[in-house]
């Protein structure tokens, strides 16, 4: 018994094995997904720029969601310019709205706002 151990295990008997590389293909593993993504993605049609409608209640920015009536009634769109282009801020109901939204961006971020009529 205690030369086996001495000796080792004789080569007929030894198991070989050959060791595996894990091949880790994260864009194959998520073809589902992204094949999914694009069905759907295709499916909504083209992407529509629709600003969103902003009140301030208690000093507080309170967002809503827009209702076809409400888009009909908007009258100006409160655009901003950034280094990677314009950006739309959102739109108004009337022309002193967009007048106030405007200054206050003036003053509390030094910023100009472009207010452009949508009728």
């Amino acid at each position: 018994m205690g030369r086996a151990f001495t000796d080792g295990v004789s080569r007929e008997n030894k198991v070989t094995l050959r060791t595996r590389k894990r091949s880790w293909k994260p864009l194959a593993d998520l073809q589902g997904l992204s094949g999914r993504t694009k069905t759907i993605g295709s499916e909504m049609g083209p992407l529509v720029d629709v600003p969103a409608m902003v009140r301030i209640e208690n000093d507080k920015w309170v967002f809503e969601r827009i209702s076809q009536e409400t888009l009909t009634h908007l009258t100006h769109r409160l655009i901003i310019h950034e280094t990677e282009g314009p950006r739309t801020l959102g739109a108004t109901l009337d022309l002193n709205t967009a007048m106030q939204v405007a200054q206050g961006m003036a003053k509390t971020e030094g910023s100009v706002v472009l207010i452009e009529p949508l009728k």
